[in-house]
């Protein structure tokens, strides 16, 4: 037992804690939408109807259901599913926390460690001369200790070594 504990060793990951601007004075909807692809901006508010699946209490079958809505009611969802797929969404010249905050919005906000950030930013940088790449790992985790602005905090997660 004392073996396992030895080789577990503590990875710290990191995501944004939406909380963290509504604490601080921030629409948390307002940053994203400053985010959003020129295209995706210019569509806000626009009128649609999306498909849902609910499931018939009655039946027990599953249904769609059409709710109308306005694009942009939820920003996240319209960054990760569209403006992070266009080749400009994390371009080289970006501020290193801009950088790791898109990041964090094109992947879900799934909880991810700096290493795991900084593959994702090679993807965006094949030449490899950008600048965070150019940062070690515990630089980068600094500017996140740091952060004052993108609401990005730790969570830890044990991973075996």
């Amino acid at each position: 037992m004392i073996e396992q504990a030895a080789e577990q060793e503590t990875v710290t990951a990191y995501s944004i804690d939406e909380s963290w601007f509504a604490e601080n004075s921030f629409e948390f909807d307002d940053v994203l939408r400053a985010r959003m692809c020129e295209s995706c901006a210019g569509r806000l508010g626009e009128s649609l109807e999306e498909r849902h699946t609910v499931m018939d209490p009655k039946t027990k079958r599953t249904r769609f259901d059409f709710r109308k809505t306005s694009y942009g009611a939820d920003p996240a969802k319209v960054i990760r599913d569209d403006c992070s797929k266009k080749k400009d969404y994390i371009t080289p010249d970006m501020a290193t926390l801009e950088a790791i905050f898109r990041v964090y919005l094109a992947k879900d906000n799934a909880p991810m460690s700096m290493a795991q950030v900084r593959e994702q930013l090679a993807e965006w940088c094949p030449g490899g001369g950008c600048q965070w790449l150019l940062l070690p790992i515990d630089s980068l985790e600094r500017l996140i200790q740091n952060d004052r602005y993108y609401g990005i905090r730790p969570h830890d997660l044990a991973t075996a070594a």
